[in-house]
């Protein structure tokens, strides 16, 4: 994609959002039009394990180009950059940009390329926040005054962001994560899909949220079957690393019977627990309480890593351990950064695959 296209079309969904998302479609193909195949997502890439990272502070760009740098000297060959548009609040139709936490299209696709010049692969995986929630609402519960208006807004969304993948030779782009209420919507889904290939030509994925992954009814059209991974291992913290491995036992034979079912490799695109003492509790919840227990967080990951290295790429293709913070985490509770805790060492060294 030449820049003077980027910028273009970039440019042309941008204004789209802003003005409210209203998009007539005059050629629509038919849903029962094929999507090209999907080839098996394993041939030149190397395996997925990585961070991830999200570009929500653009007017300190300069931070994720050192964190980038840091991630290549600690062995890192794969990020995952997560960036965010915005609604209201669960009912709102509109959505939209806001340039003070999203990187602007050139300059998360110069980000990109930079990775992409340190030799490092990478992921982008745009995402639906919203601006006022209350009690359980959350991108999973959205119900919009218009689902035809919130998927034209985030079908301009989504396009933007592809041309983005594409200008910045992202290997994996991702349509979509755990926006759970939509995904009964097969055809626009496919729609989106469909869209997405035409502009970016890598491997496409949709993030499934981890006890939702079986509502999802495109995998079929997709690269991968992909999830966020924050599954409970136990009712009550302390329990020793080997027990945390048989909890991984049965989760595993599920989420992998499922992802063989449907001919695709399982990719973990978030995994992490922050550190408290509830972390393998709820390790979703990243507004835990309790005592800050690092040890905790280390067993955790321990089992991880027990539990899923060594399994054929063609089950399981990787995972993004959730986060990394540029510039440092702003403190140590309830962080799910690794930074600076106990389980870094351990994790760099599976990161590089040692």
């Amino acid at each position: 994609m030449k820049p003077g296209k980027l910028a273009f079309w970039a440019g042309l969904s941008i204004a789209i959002i802003l003005l409210g998302g209203i998009l007539i479609t005059r050629h629509r193909q038919p849903l029962t039009a094929a999507v090209a195949a999907v080839p098996l997502p394993l041939k030149g890439l190397p395996p997925i394990r990585g961070f991830a990272i999200q570009v929500n502070d653009p007017d300190h760009i300069q931070k994720y180009y050192r964190s980038v740098k840091h991630l290549q000297n600690l062995g890192c060959h794969w990020i995952n950059f997560v960036v965010d548009a915005r609604q209201n609040n669960v009912h709102s139709s509109r959505v939209y940009l806001n340039w003070k936490l999203t990187a602007k299209p050139a300059a998360m696709t110069r980000l990109l390329l930079y990775a992409h010049k340190l030799g490092m692969h990478t992921m982008l995986m745009p995402i639906i926040l919203l601006d006022h929630a209350t009690g359980d609402q959350w991108r999973g519960t959205i119900k919009p005054k218009s689902w035809h208006q919130w998927f034209v807004g985030y079908r301009a969304y989504i396009r933007t962001y592809a041309h983005v993948a594409a200008a910045g030779k992202c290997s994996i782009f991702s349509v979509g994560s755990e926006l759970l209420s939509t995904e009964k919507f097969r055809g626009r889904w496919l729609r989106i899909v469909r869209m997405t290939r035409k502009i970016f030509h890598g491997k496409l994925i949709y993030s499934a949220n981890w006890d939702h992954y079986k509502q999802v009814l495109i995998w079929h059209e997709l690269d991968y079957v992909a999830m966020n991974a924050y599954w409970r291992l136990a009712y009550h913290p302390g329990h020793s690393v080997s027990t945390l491995v048989q909890r991984w036992r049965p989760i595993q034979k599920r989420v992998l019977a499922f992802a063989a079912k449907m001919h695709r490799p399982l990719l973990l695109t978030e995994i992490g627990w922050y550190n408290l003492q509830e972390a393998i509790v709820e390790p979703w919840n990243y507004t835990g309480s309790g005592p800050v227990d690092p040890t905790e967080q280390l067993r955790a990951y321990e089992s991880f890593v027990t539990a899923w290295d060594g399994l054929p790429r063609k089950l399981f293709a990787g995972a993004f351990l959730w986060e990394w913070m540029p510039g440092g985490k702003p403190g140590d509770y309830g962080s799910y950064s690794l930074q600076g805790e106990p389980a870094l060492p351990l994790m760099t060294r599976w990161i590089g695959g040692k």
